[in-house]
């Protein structure tokens, strides 16, 4: 990610501008720890304090899904596996039965005097914080790997019975818990140690490993989920607790400018916002003063997960692909500088690219003295000096340059008040037009903020011209702008509308549609969801088609008639239920004409939006208030929602012993795991301030009203029967329905059962934002009926009927009925 630099041209020596004192790393604390590690820590670096680090949580992500993808791979192949895994075992295992045992003892001693010397190093050099990793991520490990071993392995036939037991409690370390333990132990102790121990640690690993190859008490397989497991458990140990924080000395700073022929006499750190880099300044011999960017592997660690977040998240935003390393992306930062400097824009002149420390680079710039725009209050922002601002843009446009970062931060004004552009470590050249919009939308938001919006429009079309800033306008929104940009943004109301309307007026174009940014949204991963959901529970049940066609063709088609009429009764219950939601008399025709016009209309929008407004605009046009006609239509569905609970509860209740007895949940551990993830994920979410904020403001104020209109309606006994009286028809009818179908088929449940297993296949369904839960309650009622002992080639034609009668069959007079009402102007 880019930084603030705080540098500049030659001769620039005029006196600093005064900044808030410097905090000096600690070279030793209580917080930071000792600088000597084991074996030596590199002279070149010093501990700081601890911090949660970008590496932990890539690591962590990484090593984590790819130990959950080998898990389920492994447990969805577990009838295939074995075969080779068998055969690798065959190949490299001992046939010398006493050759053999050496090899097991030398696998468990191995593996104990690895853990043992990790928890002696914290003992004997007093670190109970690293004693408390070792320990923690030890247990989790050891936990971890034993539910691992029990999912793969669980019915014994991938756990190998070699060699004798050994004593001491041995045994235990030379299988895969004991593997889990001494791979998390190293990764735990790695950030505390010097290089030479991390290699010790990573040889001892591989031959514990190979050993366990050559004496197996677990196949292969669990072996390497195992080993992938605890290095992930290592990272999130560090990851939870926080790392040592190693930051290059102001040693290895100075000796990195000396070794480039700067020769420092003086180098402190700076107080200055350094974003993705460590600042510091430095005073040479001749008297200039430079300003240096140290980037590590913590930076570019921020950097891919940065770059990942966007690429999951966003689209069509401009991001090229991660560069290979850091020294690429040092590399690259320097070309834009130097090239942008040659073609005559502002910025520092780069003074040296060098490597400081380990796994660090520095790259040094003339000092420039002045400050930035966010330090600077808002009358330094004058009409010259926005012009000037825009000129640099100007400059970049015309050689194809993207800033991309363009935040006050990365602004900056001498003493003279002239404007130089700073940190070009997102930039990219020979960039396409969309970028370089977006650098303009960015720059007008930043810009805005300070100096207000008509100033900051009207100097950006006087030096860009009213094309190039009119075609910012699709990229005026929030996802355009860098994350203190944004922030500062939302704290100035309709900022971004006020600039899109300024623009849209001094161009002379209308405002065009905003560019879509996002690539994934929660709706789309509902919709991928349920997709899945319905892939998962209908292909195998249309397996066997003939035997569906043989149910189809000896299937009494004399329920025919009573499916379609409990599938017309929901109709009518529909109606009775709106007739009792609101106090006004309304005409009981049209309202049923409406409820069968909802039946198209429903179709046209999901969570049936389109059957809720257009039962709203039939009361509005029936002389209901608007605002009395959405309360009735909302007290509705709130009713219906109600009676379906009850009834859910009533069934559920009635046919539990049946449907337990089916289903045998008891056997069935991967669904109660999956209720016990629900359940916490529940439980962690109601912890984030985020998600409660979410559910005052959204969910309370809906029901805050429900409860209101409840209140009104229970003021009338007859308008209270019409509303929980025709919620309850419609909800029967739906259920009687798809008992009748299944009857049709030749299904053999009864009535409570197949009721309780569309109660719940359709609270499932709710859920999808499809029209009428389409897909997902094809899915649900397939399952539950299955699952209640239904043969499949019933349950699946069965549904399909259901759907049919109550789906699909009302479109064609719900399009007559709206048709009608559109002439009587009821709608």
């Amino acid at each position: 990610m880019g930084t603030t630099d705080t540098a500049g041209r030659p001769g620039d020596r005029a006196p600093r501008v005064p900044e808030a004192p410097a905090a000096t790393p600690a070279t030793t604390s209580e917080r930071g720890g000792r600088t000597a590690g084991v074996g030596g820590a590199d002279p070149r670096e010093q501990v700081t304090g601890y911090e949660r680090s970008p590496s932990d949580v890539l690591r962590t992500g990484v090593l984590t899904v790819a130990a959950v993808l080998l898990l389920v791979v492994l447990r969805w192949a577990r009838g295939e596996v074995p075969a080779p895994d068998e055969d690798l075992v065959r190949r490299v295992s001992s046939a010398v039965p006493t050759l053999e045992r050496v090899l097991t003892w030398a696998a468990a001693l191995l593996a104990v005097a690895s853990v043992v010397a990790a928890w002696l190093t914290a003992a004997l050099t007093r670190r109970p914080r690293l004693f408390g990793y070792l320990l923690v991520g030890g247990v989790i490990a050891a936990v971890l790997a034993r539910a691992v071993g029990w999912v793969l392995d669980g019915d014994g036939t991938g756990v190998l019975p070699r060699g004798d037991a050994l004593p001491w409690g041995l045994d235990g370390a030379r299988g895969v818990g004991g593997t889990a333990v001494v791979a998390a132990s190293f990764v735990v102790l790695a950030p505390f140690v010097s290089r030479r121990w991390r290699r010790a640690g990573a040889l001892v690993l591989g031959l514990t490993t190979l050993l366990h190859l050559l004496v197996p008490r677990a196949l292969p397989a669990t072996l390497t989920v195992v080993l992938v497991l605890g290095a992930a458990v290592g990272s999130g140990t560090l990851l939870l607790f926080g790392r040592p924080v190693a930051r290059p000395t102001r040693g290895a700073v100075a000796a990195a400018l000396a070794g480039s022929g700067l020769e420092p006499v003086d180098v402190d750190p700076a107080a200055v916002d350094a974003r993705g880099s460590v600042p510091w300044t430095a005073t040479l011999r001749n008297g200039d003063r430079v300003f240096a960017k140290v980037m590590g592997a913590e930076n570019r660690a921020a950097d891919l997960l940065f770059r990942a977040y966007r690429f999951l998240r966003l689209k069509n935003v401009g991001d090229e692909r991660p560069f290979s390393s850091l020294r690429r992306t040092v590399e690259h930062e320097a070309l834009v500088s130097l090239f942008v400097r040659d073609v005559g824009a502002r910025t520092p002149r780069l003074r040296t690219i060098a490597p400081v420390g380990r796994d660090s680079w520095l790259l040094s710039y003339d000092l420039v003295d002045g400050a930035t725009l966010d330090r600077l209050p808002d009358t330094t922002l004058t009409g010259p000096v926005l012009l000037g601002i825009w000129e640099q843009v100007a400059v970049l446009r015309r050689h194809g340059v993207a800033h991309r970062d363009l935040r006050r931060a990365n602004l900056l004004l001498d003493r003279s008040g002239t404007p130089w552009l700073l940190d070009w470590g997102f930039s990219e050249v020979a960039a396409a037009p969309a970028l370089l919009d977006a650098d303009v939308a960015q720059l007008l938001v930043a810009l805005a903020l300070q100096a207000g919006v008509e100033p900051a429009v009207d100097t950006a079309v006087a030096r860009l011209g009213p094309e190039a800033v009119a075609a910012s306008l699709p990229r005026l929104q929030p996802k355009s702008l860098s994350g203190a940009t944004r922030e500062a943004a939302k704290r100035h109301g309709d900022l971004l509308g006020e600039i899109r309307a300024a623009v849209s007026a001094r161009c002379g174009v209308p405002e065009p549609p905003l560019t879509e940014l996002d690539r994934v949204r929660p709706r789309k991963l509902l919709v991928v969801a349920m997709l899945v959901l319905v892939t998962y529970s209908l292909v195998p049940q249309l397996g066997d088609v003939a035997g569906m066609a043989a149910r189809v063709r000896d299937a009494d088609w004399a329920w025919a008639p009573l499916v379609l009429a409990t599938s017309a009764l929901t109709y009518v219950g529909a109606t009775v239920s709106l007739l009792g939601a609101v106090a006004a008399r309304v005409r009981p025709v049209p309202t049923l004409v409406t409820q069968l016009a909802s039946s198209f209309a429903g179709k046209l929008a999901p969570a049936a939006l389109g059957g809720m407004a257009l039962n709203v605009r039939f009361l509005q046009r029936s002389g209901v208030d608007v605002a009395v006609a959405s309360s009735g239509v909302g007290l509705s569905y709130a009713a219906g929602t109600v009676v379906h609970v009850v009834f859910l509860l009533l069934f559920g209740a009635w046919a539990g012993g049946s449907l337990l007895g089916a289903v045998r949940p008891a056997e069935s551990p991967t669904v109660l795991w999956g209720a016990l993830a629900v359940l916490v994920l529940t439980l962690a979410a109601s912890a984030v301030p985020a998600v409660r904020r979410l559910v005052v403001t959204r969910l309370v104020p809906p029901l805050r009203r429900s409860v209101h209109g409840v209140t009104a309606v229970l003021r009338s006994p007859g308008k209270l029967a019409l509303l929980l009286g025709g919620s309850a028809a419609t909800t029967l009818g739906y259920l009687l329905c798809l008992y009748l179908s299944t009857r049709a088929l030749g299904g053999g449940l009864g009535v409570v059962t197949v009721g309780a297993v569309y109660l719940a296949g359709a609270t499932i369904a709710a859920a999808a934002p499809t029209p009428g839960g389409l897909g997902a309650l094809e899915a649900a009622l397939i399952a539950g009926l299955v699952g209640a002992g239904m043969d499949h080639t019933i349950a699946v034609p069965a549904v399909f009927l259901f759907r049919i009668a109550t789906f699909w069959l009302p479109v064609l007079p719900g399009w007559v009925a709206f048709r009608w009402l559109r002439r009587s102007d009821y709608v």
